[in-house]
């Protein structure tokens, strides 16, 4: 008798937390990111922004919320909706990449997918399978947040 009791609580014990993150896989995506940006970049004449100043400093173990902000994007999101939104006044883009690359060659960077709609406000689309870096910075404005929402729930 006691051989069946441990035997069931072993059961018990071992399939509450399969059951968990099965239904944690099955549960629908959604990921939220708020964050802060010093300064903007829209200094080239399309008033887009630089990454490579945010991969530079990142890849170097700098701080977000400078001249760029860098997550990385649930993989669970690719395929949704997305949506960016920009304090009041200020302009931000997204672009998402597929891996840092070497920030500091001029020539070249790795494939990305951009969103840089100009003027004041934020960016929406859809996340993009296998780009699992997404870098947001501020084109015009100072001291800017910004939230980003993909998954479910953003239309």
């Amino acid at each position: 008798m006691k051989k069946l009791i441990a035997l069931a609580t072993t059961a018990v014990l071992v399939a509450a937390p399969v059951q968990s993150a099965l239904a944690a896989k099955k549960a629908p995506a959604h990921q939220h990111v708020e964050g802060t940006i010093t300064i903007p970049q829209g200094g080239n004449a399309a008033a887009t922004c630089v990454y490579r100043t945010q991969r530079t400093l990142f890849s170097q173990g700098g701080p977000n919320g400078l001249v760029g902000y860098t997550f990385a994007v649930d993989p669970r999101t690719a395929g949704k909706p997305f949506k960016l939104e920009a304090s009041s006044g200020v302009g931000m883009d997204i672009s998402f990449y597929a891996d840092m690359g070497d920030p500091t060659d001029p020539t070249t960077a790795p494939a990305n997918i951009p969103y840089e709609t100009p003027g004041p406000g934020g960016e929406a689309g859809t996340v993009p399978a296998g780009y699992p870096i997404a870098f947001v910075c501020m084109t015009e404005g100072v001291n800017g947040s910004f939230s980003y929402m993909a998954g479910k729930g953003v239309k």
